[in-house]
């Protein structure tokens, strides 16, 4: 097999829509340093997974830009491995991660997206996540 056809992504991409919205981590604000006002972002996801998300909104962020966000993604919690998860019906609160951005583009419909990889995300919410990918996909 040569390097173009063999997959380089650890966890399978699940290419559905889900609200997000974020905000820039000022580190300067974050220590006191700086009374600047970072705007808030929302937007949707294009794909998700364990690792990382491309996401579509009004603005875009350059390369290594950290992010403070926060998706809905209804019932994502029951993918969690507990006693209990499997059957937990009340909604789920949201999905929240710092990420880092490593890229970002604008189409020529001006429509702007960029992809994110999660930073310090535990196992156990990195494993809900790539079990509800992999869910999702068997129902398709």
């Amino acid at each position: 097999m040569d390097n173009k056809t063999q997959e380089r992504r650890n966890f399978k991409r699940l290419h559905s829509s889900f609200k997000v919205s974020g905000q820039e981590i000022d580190l300067y604000k974050e220590l006191n340093l700086s009374n600047a006002f970072v705007k808030a972002f929302n937007g949707k996801t294009l794909n998700i997974s364990a690792n990382g998300a491309l996401i579509e909104s009004e603005k875009t962020y350059p390369a290594k830009t950290l992010l403070n966000l926060s998706f809905d993604m209804p019932e994502w919690e029951k993918y969690k491995r507990s006693f209990f998860s499997r059957t937990i019906t009340l909604p789920s609160s949201p999905f929240n991660v710092t990420a880092e951005v490593i890229r970002s583009k604008t189409k020529l419909s001006s429509k702007k997206n960029f992809a994110v990889k999660f930073l310090a995300l535990d196992a156990t919410r990195a494993n809900a996540i790539d079990a509800m990918v992999k869910d999702y996909a068997q129902k398709k």
